[in-house]
């Protein structure tokens, strides 16, 4: 009996002595995986990864999460290089994460800040304080450990290739580098030839890649971190995942009196002529970037038709220098290297070949977000007393590549470059079709008369085809592709055909024969409705098109709507001017669709029965040329010759001879659907494949 007491008393002892007993717990698969993806970056906290790293240390989380330095010092003894250097850079993102952002958020002020000549230029950081930044300098600090634990141990980023803590620290490195880069803007004033930089403790040197001298004109004047910023309507963000992070470029916006400045919005009057002598010198340049041709054209007050993008994706990444790991945690040398990631899509990074970070959505997001098109298209079309109309004007998506071909884009009525957010949107992110192709947007005023815009459009291309290629000689100037929709097809149907007299002599029959025969040897008669083909374009794409007319437009809503529509003065003018020297009275005006002497407005000539529709609706696609339809059928019940959209009916969207057509279960903006964009991407790759089959057309 005593010793069996004895021995439940060494039990006891036993099990009070700190012999714990692991218990099991099963857990949901996504418990797990969400617990185990939380991080710095993710989740706000330590890693599972770095918190098992630190314990076994004997060290606290908690404690390191607070004084990263202390901890950071007293685990490389401890843990192997890896584990050292990917909890390192966490710790100290963790820290940059919890101090302020002023830096970053002076590079981002110029892009909001609504400037005029009564507000001052946002005020920039001093370069003292960049260089002596908290979070700047833990930002260095977390790029410098995640480098080095990518490319300065012993294994390669290869060997992990499957492992989730290479994702993580490279996915720090980009945060961090992405701090730097804005560090790095405000240090250098936007300038890129401000090097070296001190930022953060490095002395930093900037180069460029993939950049023509004509595409970085003008100082940027905000630089937008691409990863941060969320953009509503837009249904997916297209980036490519890899080694840098990506960012925005915002180039200072172009000043006009009279004009639409070219991110859409109206330009404020300047008081004072530039002074700048190498912005007037570098804008006569070749082509290219945000710069062209601004300084000049502002001084001499022309008013050209096209519009580089203001907003560049640029891709940033960080080099320290220095063979081996101590060398790489030591120097106090770096380099900032910045792509074009439309033409460079990977760099050699340490003697291995890496595929580089790319956000191919974001600048378009933005300079649709900042953009006033929409308002502008609406207040052209119904705002009273406007002195002139705006010219078309043609918006470059990136900077102009003389090997891409070009797809051009025409909106329809009431309408501007964000009816197609969503389809530009998803060709930017089709890999295949981004190598090939750049995007030119259209936008004109809806309001005035279908042939009046189809010429001044033709003007506006022709023009923009000779600033970028003055040859004629470039890809980009052949086999371009013209996407029309609504009145936007129309417009493309007629761009691409030869009117011989016809439109003229229809647009003439209703007159007595001495009115037409006087109106016929007018210039300004003649160049509206005598017209040939463009031939930059090599195939159409007509989406929802009235190519005979829209019968709503003849509904009692829209025939009050039609008479609330305004003309600019200068149209009114020049049609008087017209009207009087040709003796044309006004019984027989009021033959060829004029009211009260006004000419008739885009939504009028979108009427079956106007004097456009019966000019221009049998006149032939060039010859030669492949063009297709996506029809939209808002009621799929309904036999299809006897459908619509609700605005346009299927008879007049169908044209005989398209190499296809295809019918979508949609409203009118069937531009917006996932059905006709999917159409639109087969029918680009298909024009690939046959361009490279039979060369130019």
């Amino acid at each position: 009996m005593r010793g069996l007491v004895g021995l439940l008393s060494l039990l006891l002892l036993l099990t009070g002595s700190g012999c714990a007993v692991v218990k099991v717990k099963e857990r949901g698969f996504g418990d797990y995986a969400a617990e185990r993806n939380l991080d710095a970056l993710s989740g706000g906290r330590l890693s599972a990864a770095a918190s098992s790293a630190l314990s076994s240390a004997g060290l606290d989380p908690a404690a390191c999460a607070r004084e990263p330095e202390p901890c950071i010092g007293a685990l490389r003894p401890l843990a192997s290089a890896e584990e050292w250097l990917a909890t390192s850079a966490e710790l100290e993102l963790l820290r940059m994460n919890a101090l302020p952002a002023t830096v970053g958020k002076a590079a981002e002020a110029g892009a909001f800040a609504r400037r005029n000549a009564t507000k001052p230029e946002p005020a920039r950081v001093d370069p003292a304080a960049i260089a002596a930044d908290p979070r700047t300098r833990a930002a260095v600090a977390t790029a410098r450990y995640a480098y080095a634990y990518l490319f300065a141990t012993a294994r390669t980023p290869e060997q992990r290739v499957f492992e989730a803590r290479q994702q993580q620290v490279l996915q720090y490195y980009n945060r961090a580098v992405e701090a730097i880069a804005q560090a790095a803007f405000e240090a250098g004033g936007g300038e890129v030839g401000a090097t070296p930089l001190q930022v953060g403790g490095l002395r930093l040197g900037i180069a460029l890649h993939g950049y023509e001298a004509s595409e970085i004109q003008q100082t940027p004047e905000a630089l937008l971190a691409s990863d941060t910023l969320g953009f509503a309507n837009l249904r997916a963000v297209y980036r490519r995942d890899g080694f840098g992070t990506g960012l925005v470029a915002v180039f200072p916006r172009r000043h006009r009196s009279n004009a639409i400045a070219e991110d859409g919005a109206a330009a404020a009057p300047s008081k004072t002529p530039p002074t700048d002598g190498h912005a007037a010198a570098s804008a006569v340049s070749r082509g290219g970037g945000a710069a062209v041709a601004d300084a000049q054209d502002a001084d001499a007050g022309q008013d050209v038709p096209y519009r580089d993008t203001r907003y560049l994706p640029v891709t940033a990444t960080l080099r320290f220098e220095g063979d081996g790991l101590d060398a790489v945690l030591a120097t106090a040398q770096a380099s900032m290297d910045v792509y074009n990631p439309y033409r460079i899509d990977s760099e050699t990074i340490a003697g291995r070949k890496v595929p580089l970070a790319a956000n191919y959505s974001a600048a378009y997001g933005v300079w649709l977000a900042r953009s006033e098109l929409a308002r502008l298209s609406l207040t052209s079309l119904l705002r009273p007393k406007q002195a002139r109309a705006f010219k078309p004007r043609v918006y470059l998506n990136q900077p102009y590549d003389p090997n891409k071909r070009v797809i051009v884009l025409i909106h329809g009525l009431a309408s501007s470059p964000e009816a197609w957010v969503n389809l530009a949107n998803e060709l930017l992110g089709d890999e295949t079709l981004r190598r090939r192709y750049q995007l030119w947007q259209v936008f004109y005023p809806t309001n005035l008369g279908m042939l009046s815009n189809r010429a001044a459009i033709e003007s506006a291309l022709r023009q923009t085809f000779a600033h970028y290629d003055p040859q004629g000689d470039d890809a980009a100037s052949h086999d371009a592709v013209l996407v029309g929709h609504s009145m936007g097809g129309v417009i493309g149907r007629l761009l691409l055909s030869d009117s011989g007299d016809k439109v003229l002599d229809a647009s003439l029959a209703p007159l007595d024969a001495q009115a037409a025969q006087r109106l016929r040897d007018d210039p300004a008669v003649r160049e509206l409705t005598v017209f040939r083909p463009m031939p930059q374009f090599g195939r159409a794409v007509f989406m929802a098109s009235p190519q005979r007319g829209a019968v709503v437009t003849d509904g009692w809503p829209l025939r009050i709507v039609r008479k609330l529509i305004r003309l600019p003065f200068d149209v009114l003018r020049e049609t008087a001017e017209l009207i009087q020297r040709n003796e044309v009275d006004s019984a027989e005006l009021e033959r060829i669709g004029f009211r009260k002497g006004r000419p008739p407005t885009g939504p009028d000539d979108l009427s079956p029965n106007s004097l456009f529709m019966r000019s221009t609706r049998d006149l032939a696609i060039e010859p030669g040329l492949p063009y297709h339809v996506i029809v939209a059928q808002r009621d799929p019940k309904l036999p299809l010759a006897q459908s619509s959209d609700g605005v346009v009916p299927y008879q007049s969207a169908h044209l005989q001879g398209a190499v296809s057509e295809k019918v979508v279960e949609s409203g009118h903006s069937v531009q917006e659907t996932p059905q006709a964009i999917a159409e639109l991407r087969r029918i680009l790759h298909e024009d690939m494949a046959t361009y490279d089959s039979r060369g130019k057309r």
